[in-house]
């Protein structure tokens, strides 16, 4: 029993016979309650031949049919008429509501608040379960390295509904399952909502990050403990008001809103108002946690799951798409600066680099996509996962060999930044990029023009050529095991600062295309007479 149930409610007599141990419980109205409310009246029905999953959105109810080789659903076909089915159904009421704060932007914390398996959290890699609802929050992910993000998790369950499978009756529509595209039926449903709301703030260069997450923590936290006052307005202190104002909000959930809330003060009346949404009665409630029967126990014939996938094998290829997501965080940071400060030559290579960093994702999980479901049919073996695994590895896409290189455009960023940080706070200053260099040389306007040019922005990249190869290499795509390496490149050389108004002093030893001219323009407009 639970310790927490007072002793009043379960009367426990103990007979001691010899040998044996019996013991008789007589269970009270307020104990069987308590059951109820602590999920432990279960359906017999549930044992461990039944597979658990998460919903993710999708409209999965007791009847339905399920196919676990690709996580699938059948929609508008069941095993028996839904005269029968309702008939076959128990209802057990499950009250409970929770809400959960955390800093964790990993698809591991994700899946868990969730409770997404790692069977399921491999199809979702793979690209074969379409999310909804409140699962999209498994998409949402940092853009940027300088925003700072905190999540609250809001969840609600409802009612338990499970279908009598000794009652039921015999299957109406057999020929569904000769036909071999479900595994299994859905036999128990759990309803509720879960609700999420992404707080992000972006740190600019000159504030703190931590101190930005901590506020974010803080302040989040005290969401359910606000008062609002009777005219709506949410009662907290002026210097909070203003540490709020910078921060932005996404939901995610399976209620129904008039408006999603954008600002920190908007989710605040949005969360008190979530117990009130899924209805007095709990009517609105959407399916999240499912329970499915395999077929075969109803018909040999029907399909079935011949392989799982080992959950060691999956923690891997969630550790690879984890660190080409981070790798596109990273250009993300990289593709603003050089913007800020109009490195077109740096941010060319970037995007570059960001385009194929996606097509190889793609490739990863089209591959993915096909091999789930022949693994889980016995097709192959889990060898073929790890094939790829292996091939990723000797790729150019591997973390090392990325981040070396995302390391080296920052430095060079950083480099050209450290020029515009001398006018950072001097009025009438723009940073121009090459294209727009002739345009402001013959405008009179200018007070002054000062072009910094650099022999080394416009090189050609080793590791982009590498990249390049790569994907457009049948060979490669297949075997992934040639060794490539970022090389070489020319050191960034400054031989020629401050130059005056339009006029460029040439290295005579550097050829006149490897030059990148890079401008700032002092502006300062004549008056007119």
């Amino acid at each position: 029993f639970d310790n927490n149930v007072p002793c009043h409610i379960a009367r426990v007599c103990v007979c001691v016979c010899s040998l044996h141990f019996s013991y008789v419980v007589l269970v009270s109205t307020e104990f069987h309650a308590h059951c109820k409310e602590n999920f432990l009246c279960r359906p017999a029905i549930m044992t461990s031949n039944n597979i658990q999953i998460a919903a993710l959105g999708r409209p999965l109810h007791p009847g339905m049919l399920y196919d676990c080789r690709n996580d699938s659903f059948i929609p508008g076909v069941t095993l028996w008429d839904a005269e029968d089915i309702e008939k076959n159904m128990t209802v057990h009421e499950q009250n409970q509501t929770k809400s959960e704060i955390t800093a964790s932007d990993s698809l591991s914390k994700k899946s868990s608040l969730l409770d997404v398996s790692a069977s399921l959290k491999a199809s979702f890699l793979g690209g074969l379960v379409e999310v909804g609802g409140s699962a999209k929050y498994l998409k949402d992910t940092l853009t940027t390295e300088s925003q700072c993000r905190v999540t609250m998790h809001y969840s609600q369950k409802t009612v338990f509904k499970q279908l009598n499978m000794k009652n039921i009756g015999k299957i109406t529509c057999a020929d569904v399952i000769k036909h071999g595209t479900a595994t299994h039926v859905v036999t128990g449903v759990l309803y509720g909502a879960d609700a999420f709301m992404v707080f992000n703030q972006t740190a600019s260069r000159n504030e703190d990050k931590q101190e930005i997450q901590g506020t974010l923590e803080v302040m989040i936290k005290k969401i359910p403990t606000i008062p609002i006052s009777g005219s709506g307005k949410l009662k907290i202190k002026e210097e909070e008001h203003k540490k709020v104002e910078k921060f932005q909000c996404t939901f995610y959930g399976d209620v129904i809103l008039k408006e999603n809330p954008t600002t920190y003060m908007e989710a605040v009346k949005v969360y008190k108002d979530l117990p009130k949404l899924l209805g007095e009665r709990g009517e609105k409630a959407v399916p999240m946690t499912v329970w499915l029967y395999p077929l075969k126990y109803l018909d040999k014939r029907a399909a079935k799951l011949v392989r799982e996938i080992s959950e060691n094998l999956i923690i891997k290829v969630e550790t690879v798409m984890e660190d080409l997501q981070r790798a596109t965080i990273t250009v993300n940071e990289l593709l603003q600066i050089s913007e800020t400060i109009q490195a077109t030559d740096i941010q060319d290579k970037l995007k570059t680099f960001q385009e194929m960093l996606r097509q190889y994702e793609i490739t990863v999980q089209k591959k993915m996509s096909v091999l789930i479901p022949t693994i889980h049919n016995g097709e192959t073996g889990e060898d073929t996962l790890v094939q790829i695994l292996k091939s990723h590895s000797s790729s150019p896409f591997t973390t090392e060999m990325m981040k070396k290189w995302l390391d080296e455009k920052q430095s060079e960023c950083e480099v050209l930044r450290s020029y515009t940080d001398a006018f950072e706070n001097q009025k009438n200053v723009q940073i121009v990029s090459p294209a727009q260099y002739n345009g402001f040389i013959c405008n009179p306007q200018y007070e002054a023009i000062i072009t910094f040019a650099f022999t080394s922005l416009k090189y050609e990249e080793p590791y982009i050529l590498d990249l390049t190869k790569f994907l457009h290499s049948e060979e490669l795509m297949k075997q992934m095991n040639t060794e490539v390496s970022i090389g070489k490149r020319p050191k960034i050389t400054k031989f020629l600062t401050a130059i005056s108004v339009h006029k460029v002093l040439p290295d005579k030893k550097i050829k006149t295309e490897m030059l990148g001219i890079w401008t700032l323009s002092y502006l300062k407009r004549f008056p007119l007479h």
